[in-house]
């Protein structure tokens, strides 16, 4: 079979299990499809009309918690009746996603067949579904950060700025900056990100203003920690059993390390390759994952993404964990732990956050080869064992 074939076959089949899966509604609930989209409709026509699209309410407590410039970009979703803006919006959707896995895999060299297994993994997600029915824009923003990353320059620069003003979180980017390599991408982050959101203070500058000093910091506009969704550290804690008032702290106490661990990783990246410079945008979308208040699975299509690319890439025992960290992406967990409740249902639910983590430690780079050969060397008995380091064995 020719290598195109092998990698379109897989590709084929998730798109057709995907169309079923939206067909039948299969792990949808009656109230999800289009519901995210009909919100930044929503948002949008508010934005024209002069009013605060912070101010609507939906059936089911909701509110628009993105950016005033977000609100702007989802105006042209009002040229057409909802029904086609879904389906126009799912296209969008699923075109991004396999763009984001080709390239991706690509970057780490990723044989055909891989490039489309690795694209079908990605399609049926539990993410990547909960995006498409719901209508959500994650998968673009993930797509944007991690591909910034990957290209890199001022393109790339511009991609990973648009994310962060749209989603704010996926601003964690300009860590990049603890690299003396890397300080130039950082500083074009930082300065495309700047005139994004200033552009939504210029389209609504009360609403601009409401968002940035009040409405970003209040997480109870999206859902309370505990909430058996929740994929991040503080849902964790609260899905363990602990009470708000100790997660939330516990939670903001775990993401200093996780913090100071992208600037780790920042400085270790090897910023001239294409590959490292993936792992980094990866890293970043997983820990704003991690640190976030909420974190619903749809934020999360970075996580098996980076599953399928490490385990395309690493040797065979870190393949092996790789791919055990992929599993609660590919299956309705979450679904199973709502309906099972209790410590049943908890424990479920914390394989996500569990796998976030995991993923965490597997796309921190290592340390540079040459700072290693300078600790073996400076390590005592260095000048009198064979070293270990390939070509230097017997030197003494």
């Amino acid at each position: 079979m020719r290598p195109a074939l092998r990698a379109a076959a897989p590709v084929a089949l998730a798109l057709v299990w995907t169309a079923l899966a939206l067909r039948t509604g299969w792990g949808a609930q009656a109230w999800q499809p289009g519901y995210d989209l009909a919100v930044y409709r929503h948002g949008a026509a508010d934005l024209l009309a002069g009013a605060d699209p912070y101010a609507r309410v939906t059936e089911r407590g909701h509110h628009f918690v993105y950016p005033p410039l977000a609100a702007a970009l989802f105006t042209p979703l009002l040229l057409v009746p909802p029904g086609t803006g879904l389906l126009l919006w799912r296209v969008l959707l699923v075109a991004a996603a396999l763009v984001l896995a080709v390239l991706a895999l690509r970057a780490v060299r990723a044989p055909a067949a891989a490039v489309g297994w690795g694209g079908a993994a990605l399609l049926v997600a539990d993410p990547f579904r909960e995006a498409l029915v719901l209508g959500q824009i994650s998968p673009l923003v993930v797509a944007a950060l991690v591909l910034g990353c990957l290209a890199g320059g001022r393109g790339g620069a511009v991609l990973a700025a648009l994310a962060g003003a749209v989603k704010v979180t996926p601003a964690l980017v300009v860590a990049a900056a603890a690299a003396p390599a890397a300080r130039r991408f950082a500083v074009r982050v930082a300065v495309a990100g700047v005139v994004l959101t200033l552009a939504g203070a210029l389209v609504a500058p009360a609403s601009w203003r409401s968002f940035f000093t009040d409405l970003l910091w209040d997480s109870s506009r999206v859902a309370p920690p505990g909430t058996i969704s929740n994929n991040s550290l503080a849902g964790a804690f609260t899905h363990a059993g602990l009470g708000d008032a100790v997660a939330a702290p516990l939670a903001l106490a775990g993401a200093v390390p996780l913090l100071v661990l992208v600037l780790v990783a920042a400085r270790r990246t090897a910023w001239g390759e294409p590959a490292a410079r993936l792992r980094f945008g990866l890293l970043v979308s997983i820990v704003t994952c991690l640190v976030s208040p909420v974190t619903w699975s749809h934020h999360a299509l970075a996580a098996p993404l980076a599953a399928v690319v490490v385990a395309v890439a690493a040797p065979a025992r870190v393949r092996v964990v790789a791919l055990v960290a992929l599993a609660p992406w590919l299956l309705p967990v979450l679904q199973a732990a709502a309906d099972l409740g209790g410590a049943g249902g908890a424990l479920l639910a914390l394989t996500r956050p569990a796998s976030l983590l995991v993923l965490t430690a597997l796309l921190l780079p290592r340390a540079p080869r040459r700072a290693r050969a300078v600790r073996v060397a400076a390590a005592p008995g260095a000048g009198t064992a064979p070293s270990s380091l390939p070509g230097t064995a017997g030197r003494g």
